[in-house]
């Protein structure tokens, strides 16, 4: 079992995780990035869906490097892809001219962008990205969460990680029963959370993901 340790790990390489990840290292943090498949992006990537976004995305309500990576999207499609004159000068170029989102886009598309905004902290060492990694156990003292072991689906080899701060950005939230921690699933009713539009009664199976962008 090998040790790494980083001054935070982020457990999952979908928007979550690759939103927390990099702004971590853009304030000189060191850190770990973990993802059970072996592409990043989650919903832009392996889940194979399209942003989405609102109505006023290109001119209101995103973060800049939310403006930056969508940018990206669209210069990797001039750069690399033959398009029409008029595609190539649409400032809000949508590759797939689809509805469900202002950038419709191919998944390894994503991939590529997403790749190349962690590549030079990748170069530096100031990030670790272990695709094909689950996390499996976690060592918990009182309420802190002193490391979390990962499995490498392919090879079946463990990584050990420790880190002051980890970070659950997986799909489902796993370290939540891996460490013990307290959580709700679904719908709370509006007994509990005084919530104007919860239900009456309460739902556990009701659960909605959500991403950041």
């Amino acid at each position: 079992e090998k040790l790494r340790t980083a001054d935070a790990v982020v457990i999952g390489g979908g928007l979550g995780g690759f939103a927390c990840a990099p702004s971590l290292l853009r304030n000189g943090k060191t850190g770990i990035l973990t993802e059970e498949t072996d592409w990043i992006g989650g919903q832009l990537s392996q889940q194979g869906v399209p942003p989405d976004e609102h109505q006023w995305i290109e001119h209101t309500g995103a973060t800049q490097t939310y403006r930056d990576f969508r940018k990206g999207i669209r210069d990797y499609y001039r750069r690399n892809y033959q398009l029409t004159e008029e595609a190539r000068n649409n400032p809000l170029l949508n590759p797939g001219s689809g509805s469900v989102s202002r950038l419709c886009h191919e998944p390894k598309v994503a991939v590529a962008v997403l790749n190349e905004i962690i590549a030079p902290y990748l170069s530096s060492k100031k990030l670790i990205l272990l695709l094909n990694h689950n996390a499996v156990e976690a060592k918990v003292t009182s309420d802190r969460v002193e490391s979390v072991t990962v499995k490498n689906s392919i090879n079946q080899s463990l990584i050990l990680l420790e880190a002051p701060y980890f970070v659950d950005a997986t799909e489902l939230g796993d370290l939540l029963p891996l460490t013990g921690a307290a959580f709700v699933t679904g719908t709370e009713s509006k007994k509990e959370t005084g919530e104007l539009h919860a239900p009456e009664i309460g739902n556990p199976e009701n659960v909605q993901a959500f991403t950041t962008c």
